[in-house]
Parts: C-alpha cells; sequence; structure tokens
C-alpha cells in the first residue's frame, strides 16, 4: 500500500466515524438550534448566520479550523481564498464534489476532500454563505437555488 493510499483510507475513515457522530448526537448550538432545526432556517432570516457557523463547525472546522486557517499541507485556509471570492461555483463544487471537484495532480494539500453531497441544498447554502462572507472573505451569499442548479450540472 502506498503512502498516499493510506492517507486517503485515513480520510475515508474520518469522514465515516465523523458522520456516524454527527447522526447519533445532536448537535446544537447556544441557542438549542439543532441541525434538524437548520434546515427550515429561511436564507434572510436573523438565524441564518449562526446556523450557517453551526453547519461550518459541525462539517469543515475539523479539518479547515475554527478560525479558518486551515492545516498546512493538509488542508487549505480559507482566508481570503480565492474560490470563496470567485464566482459561486468554486465552494458550492468543492462541497457538493469534494476534491473530485479540482483538477487531479493540482493540490499541494495530502488530504482529499469528502464529498458533502448528502446534505440539503439550503444546509450547503447556509455553509457558502458563512465561509463566502467570513475568513476575509467577501464573496457574497449564496442560495439553495445555486446549489440545486449547480448538484443537477
Amino acid at each position: 500500500m502506498k503512502v498516499n493510499d493510506s492517507r486517503r483510507l485515513q480520510g475515508a475513515a474520518a469522514a465515516v466515524c465523523v458522520g456516524a457522530l454527527l447522526i447519533a448526537v445532536p448537535l446544537a448550538d447556544a441557542a438549542g438550534t439543532t441541525i434538524n432545526d437548520i434546515a427550515v432556517i429561511g436564507h434572510n432570516s436573523a438565524a441564518s448566520e449562526p446556523a450557517g457557523e453551526l453547519l461550518y463547525a459541525t462539517n469543515c472546522g475539523g479539518c479547515h479550523q475554527a478560525d479558518g486557517g486551515g492545516v498546512p499541507m493538509m488542508q487549505p485556509q480559507l482566508i481570503g481564498a480565492p474560490r470563496a471570492n470567485d464566482s459561486k461555483g468554486g465552494v458550492i463544487d468543492m462541497i457538493l464534489f469534494g476534491s473530485n471537484a479540482i483538477e487531479p495532480g493540482t493540490s499541494e494539500f495530502s488530504n482529499e476532500m469528502p464529498s458533502l453531497s448528502q446534505l440539503s441544498d439550503k444546509e450547503i447554502a447556509l455553509i457558502v454563505s458563512y465561509v463566502r462572507t467570513h475568513f476575509e472573505n467577501n464573496g457574497g451569499p449564496v442560495t439553495a437555488d445555486d446549489v440545486s442548479k449547480r448538484r443537477t450540472q
């Protein structure tokens, strides 16, 4: 087994463990909003930002860190990330399709990002909007409709 193969297996195993925890444990923020509640939160509501932050923390923060700083040579930082400031599709595609959204051999990072396509369009929109409006990014929010269009392309 090559080193890259074992890293892929480690990443896949970690993703399975995190997924199992997310299914087994109802996560909630300080206000008591759970992941199940988030699916009904509208994009323009005052609760959108905390919902996006909670979804980011539970699905992305373990690798990209709470501050978006990433891990050198493992996971990219999201601070001032070109993909987060470019077209809406870049971050949406990364979340929907994982590392498959980038050209093979063009990443300097050793870990592959798993697809999070099991999340709803609204949940992905909340995460993408959070990333595009935080961590020194100014890409602006996206909608569930934006995600739906990318998912079916």
